[in-house]
């Protein structure tokens, strides 16, 4: 009696350690932000993600960890790059890549990495995460296969709800998040001056800005905001800042909660030349 419990107790172990084992995640480094948003979604359950970078404060890019990640990566550890460049600016180079298993989405990246924004962009490089880490972890195709359609249906679905901005007239100061204000079916509207301001040279900047705000526009930053003009910015009540995304976020989640803010921010406190109930 004894020797069959330790049979039966013995199986048991055996099939659920081998449980375990066949649902062990995957671990995957990626070199940018967005790529960690992208392969944290799409990976889902399946798929542990960690950032060779990361947004800091002050809105740039810096090493995540201070470098000590991918100073402690192990020898043939997986890492998705948008491209060589990218790769490169993440300490990825010559001297180390044959260490590890990296695969680039692009040769090179078509537009700029602020590209990453615009929603009818971010989908496309979605679908390269998914074909890398199919290609790593061939048996979960078709779950990655869902989880991307499942991103592209609640991304374009966050879009949608954007549409409570239409037609709202946008005075656009933002590195990046504009494009996400077009997509909403808002007016953008940006200085032929901006380029002038952003090095420095700020004539004419709070007239421009006094006439704006006299016609109901909402004035906007980002992260991306060049910092001089932020600076300039500090004391004005009428600024709206659009968030950058947590790395632990679910994005398409994240942007609809933007736009509603954005929108409760406005029909709660009318600027001048608005009606608020509009």
């Amino acid at each position: 009696m004894a020797a069959r419990l330790i049979a039966v107790i013995s199986i048991i172990i055996f099939t659920f350690s081998g449980v375990s084992f066949c649902n062990e995640k995957i671990n995957i480094t990626v070199t940018h932000p967005w790529l960690a948003l992208l392969a944290s979604f799409i990976g889902g359950a399946e798929v542990s993600v960690t950032p060779l970078r990361i947004w800091n404060k002050n809105g740039d890019l810096s090493m995540s960890d201070r470098g000590r990640i991918l100073k402690e990566l192990e020898s043939g550890s997986k890492i998705i790059a948008l491209d060589k460049s990218d790769a490169e600016e993440s300490g990825i180079n010559d001297r180390n890549k044959d260490k590890f298993s990296v695969k680039y989405l692009y040769s090179p990246f078509p537009v700029s990495y602020n590209a990453l924004y615009d929603p009818s962009v971010i989908p496309f490089v979605a679908q390269r995460v998914l074909n890398a880490l199919s290609e790593w972890d061939v048996q979960n195709y078709s779950y990655y296969q869902r989880r991307l359609a499942e991103f592209q249906a609640r991304l374009s679905s966050s879009v949608l709800v954007g549409q409570v901005l239409k037609d709202i007239t946008i005075c656009d100061l933002t590195g990046s998040a504009g494009v996400l204000l077009k997509a909403a079916g808002c007016k953008v509207n940006r200085s032929e001056k901006f380029d002038e301001w952003q090095k420095g040279n700020l004539s004419g900047f709070r007239e421009y800005l006094d006439l704006q705000r006299s016609k109901g526009s909402i004035i906007l930053i980002d992260d991306d905001t060049p910092a001089n003009i932020t600076r300039s910015l500090s004391r004005r009540p009428d600024v709206y800042k659009w968030e950058r995304p947590p790395l632990d976020v679910d994005y398409p989640a994240f942007l609809y909660e933007q736009y509603i803010s954005l929108w409760q921010k406005i029909t709660a406190k009318p600027l001048p030349g608005r009606n608020k109930t509009r």
